[in-house]
């Protein structure tokens, strides 16, 4: 198969379950409206590239919850014990069907450009394996042609030492990695401060998470 493939890893949105680094500045329920603001926002983005998309999720609610997605998603739970073991899952799974390549990344980015995920594709065309970092340290994307498990196992997720140990497993197995475009993503209240200031320095941002920001300063007074 000459397509390549997109993986979206999320969590259903089910306030007290998701985005909990955020409380209590944020309530339950503000955690989840902006978990799944981010989900949607990123999955459309994601839609308008050539790519089959692939909605992985985790356990934490209905996932009639996940009906807003675009039609062309195609969803399954993600399985296995620990992160790493659900992304390399993950991967074999969809390249098991036959895509020539797959480039799975997370939902918590608010200010995804989808060209940053193409350029991934790109750079995978002429790589084993492209990390794109993220700004603490770890990688919101990885795209590889084939499962490689050394690259998830051993990790110390939530650290910032995530890409380098990624790196170095590759180096240690002959891999050629590529690296994409950085990005930051949403986890923290420093993480959030971070989201208000780029709104306020451009009011052209538009989107779901835009809304959802409008909505929680107004509703702060």
């Amino acid at each position: 198969m000459s397509k390549g493939a997109l993986i979206l890893f999320t969590r259903i949105a089910v306030p007290g379950r998701v985005k909990t680094r955020l409380m209590p500045l944020l309530s339950g329920g503000e955690c989840a409206a902006l978990q799944k603001a981010m989900t949607l926002d990123t999955a459309y983005a994601l839609a308008t590239l050539d790519r089959e998309l692939f909605v992985f999720y985790s356990d934490e609610g209905p996932v009639e919850l996940l009906d807003e997605l675009p039609g062309k998603a195609r969803l399954y739970p993600q399985k296995g014990a620990g992160l790493g073991a659900r992304m390399y899952n993950a991967l074999d799974t969809v390249l098991a069907l036959g895509y020539k390549d797959c480039l799975l990344l997370g939902s918590d980015l608010p200010l995804l450009d989808p060209e940053d995920v193409a350029k991934a594709g790109r750079i995978l065309e002429e790589k084993d394996i492209v990390f794109c970092p993220s700004a603490d340290g770890g990688y919101w994307l990885v795209g590889m042609h084939t499962p490689f498990r050394p690259v998830f196992q051993g990790q110390r997720y939530s650290t910032g030492n995530v890409l380098a140990d990624a790196l170095a497993c590759c180096a240690a197995h002959g891999l050629r990695p590529g690296l994409g475009t950085i990005r930051r993503d949403l986890d923290t209240p420093e993480d959030l401060a971070w989201l208000l200031a780029a709104k306020a320095a451009n009011p052209q941002l538009r989107g779901r998470v835009m809304d959802w920001l409008q909505a929680w300063q107004d509703s702060r007074g």
